[in-house]
């Protein structure tokens, strides 16, 4: 990997897995693999993602030389980076405070003025290729052009021995991540911290600057628990065209990115960018959780692109309903449709502390809107339920006889064959709320929907067992089901519902004619044919390669645009 030229570096992987062609190939896979993983995402800090072993502290108090740091492997790693010497320039060296996917930064003294300051230099030192060096300056000119309370003053940027660097106000504190870590924080509180951050990024975004990496490890509290922004290396200019961030390349934490950003259209990204970070940051602060954590980054992106975060009310209770419509607004996935400037959300946040209303709708009909987009598969059993109760009802009045539906409300107002309908048909209903209850608990496992998929047809099935009529709108309610199912866009679970709907079709078939072929109550009569069962379990079979062709095309879709 110390080859930079990829050429070279395939002729000597081939020289060196001579007498071992599989394993040339894998290194060859690898190396491709890691290329493109660089390509895909920059800048991942993993401490945002799943939860692993913080960074290692390094401690230069001592004097040191300029040796590589080596592993209980004893092997060099780019999170074990090489520490300076002890002397650099004008500042002394004490401590490794924080370290990121471009820099390092130091806790020194600057010995001419005597003053401890945080000491920012570039991760790879004098490896540093032109753009890293360019995006460096950049985010220490966009700090030094900053004047806020609410943002890290820059004190000198320069260049020692090789190593670009800049010095800025050291934070006694700790960051807005570790706070959230240690304790839940009332929603009051959460409010102030969010309204003092939105201020400052407001005041970048006057100056020129989006910063495009808000997260709450970004966020230092210092002695006085007052917010302070740093790290702007992914800052860009909104005011000139020219960007170090290639079209197509995804920058900053996936946690807390917006769709814009997530899908790498940089030209795209604007200060309504930095309004969807802000609002992430305050539903972390208000359920402790960030709003999308999958088990790797690319799902958490595709999270961001199609799903919207969980209500905080349902992860957390006790959050005030303004907060909620503030936090929902600023995660719109059309940038039109979040707050116009960071200064509206800390308006409608002063609001609410004032107890004032607030501009952020929270009407019924966005909410039904959002909740029917969060949650397809359950809204779309919510309104077929009601519709088979309908259908059934006057397919069973209009069965009987005159005499008979006098009968029908003479004493309890309905058949007791009707009550049955209703009862499975309420069964059903609440078993689909419950299994989307526990699915929104446990998100990111997959036995929920595939046991949904699985037992919805056999529903059916007994609805059709009790029923004689409406056969043909029943029945069509088979291929139906699978295309509600598709709305998880998942291949394997439209496999499971349609696998189900030919087994539940199949104990329709069986129960008519173990049980009922000498009955008065006869059937249907098709189903008595194997030429019409076979047509339609072609049909239902149909169904599912279809709906699983389109979910693997939207799929596709999603993640290549």
């Amino acid at each position: 990997m110390d080859v930079s030229c990829p050429q070279e570096r395939s002729i000597l992987v081939d020289q060196l897995c001579a007498p071992n062609l599989k394993l040339a190939e894998e290194v060859h896979e690898l190396i491709d693999a890691m290329d493109r993983a660089a390509d895909f995402l920059e800048n991942l800090d993993p401490q945002d993602s799943l939860p692993i072993d913080p960074p290692t502290i390094y401690d230069a108090s001592a004097e040191l030389t300029q040796l590589p740091h080596l592993n209980s492997n004893g092997l060099n790693s780019r999170m074990e980076a090489e520490v300076p010497f002890r002397k650099f320039g004008n500042y002394e060296l004490i401590e490794v405070i924080a370290q990121g996917g471009m820099g390092v930064v130091y806790k020194a003294r600057q010995t001419g003025l005597n003053r401890i300051v945080a000491l920012k230099m570039i991760l790879t030192g004098a490896f540093a290729d032109d753009e890293e060096i360019k995006r460096f300056y950049q985010e220490a000119e966009a700090a030094a052009k900053l004047d806020h309370p609410g943002i890290v003053p820059v004190y000198e940027v320069g260049c020692c021995a090789g190593q670009h660097y800049y010095s800025m106000a050291l934070v006694e504190g700790k960051s807005l991540a570790s706070r959230i870590k240690e304790s839940q924080l009332e929603p009051r509180e959460s409010a102030e911290i969010l309204l003092k951050i939105a201020r400052a990024v407001h005041v970048a975004h006057e100056a020129g600057f989006i910063h495009r990496d808000l997260k709450p490890a970004n966020i230092l509290l210092d002695g006085k628990n007052e917010p302070r922004i740093v790290d702007f290396g992914l800052a860009k200019s909104s005011r000139d065209d020219s960007d170090l961030t290639r079209t197509g390349t995804v920058m900053g934490t996936p946690n807390y990115m917006p769709p814009e950003q997530a899908t790498g259209k940089n030209k795209e990204v604007t200060n309504a960018s930095d309004v969807y970070s802000l609002g992430a940051i305050l539903y972390t602060l208000l359920t402790g959780q960030p709003p999308f954590v999958a088990s790797n980054s690319t799902e958490t992106l595709m999270q961001v692109l199609q799903d919207d975060p969980l209500r905080p009310r349902y992860v957390k209770t006790g959050i005030p309903v303004d907060l909620e419509a503030i936090c929902a607004k600023c995660m719109e996935k059309k940038p039109a449709d979040r707050y116009s400037s960071a200064e509206d959300l800390a308006s409608d946040l002063e609001r609410f502390l004032n107890g004032t209303p607030i501009h952020a709708k929270n009407d019924w009909k966005r909410r039904v809107k959002k909740w029917v987009a969060r949650e397809p598969v359950l809204a779309a059993h919510l309104v077929l339920v009601p519709i088979l109760a309908v259908a059934v009802f006057f397919a069973t009045v209009l069965s009987e006889r005159a005499s008979a539906v006098v009968h029908l409300t003479d004493r309890f107002g309905w058949s007791t064959q009707f009550m049955t309908n209703i009862y499975v048909l309420l069964s059903w209903g609440a078993v689909a709320i419950i299994l989307q209850k526990i699915h929104n608990r446990f998100r990111s496992e997959s036995f929920i929907p595939t046991i949904w998929a699985g037992i919805d047809p056999i529903f059916l099935a007994g609805l059709l067992c009790l029923n004689n009529s409406p056969r043909g709108l029943l029945l069509s309610s088979f291929p139906l089901l699978i295309l509600i199912i598709s709305l998880f866009r998942r291949v394997d679970l439209i496999s499971v519902a349609t696998v189900s709907s030919l087994v539940g079709f199949g104990l329709v078939v069986i129960f008519e004619s173990l049980i009922f072929q000498d009955s008065s109550h006869k059937f249907d009569e098709s189903l008595g044919y194997a030429s019409y069962n076979l047509i339609f379990s072609v049909c239902v079979v149909l169904t599912g390669i279809v709906s699983g062709f389109q979910a693997h095309r939207l799929n596709k879709y999603a993640r290549t645009h």
